[in-house]
């Protein structure tokens, strides 16, 4: 089994690199909803030239009010 730091070191020879980042909240805005992730842990992979991102944390979900909520509401 391969302790962290030689995974590391396997994935960097591979073209993968891990960054983590600092986040104190992420939002991710949807058509009818916020996703709203406090407390997150945040990688940021590269690889190949493309980035993605790995989070996880304590998931909070809000409904979103749209402007055609509120006309209907007025």
């Amino acid at each position: 089994m391969l302790d962290p730091r030689q995974l590391q070191k396997a994935m960097e020879q591979m073209g993968v690199k891990q960054k983590e980042i600092e986040a104190t909240e992420v939002i991710i805005k949807t058509k009818d909803k916020d996703i709203l992730i406090k407390n997150p842990q945040v990688m940021k992979i590269t690889m190949m030239g493309n980035e993605s991102f790995q989070v996880s944390g304590v998931v909070e979900e809000k409904k979103t009010i749209t402007e055609e909520d509120r006309c209907r509401a007025g």
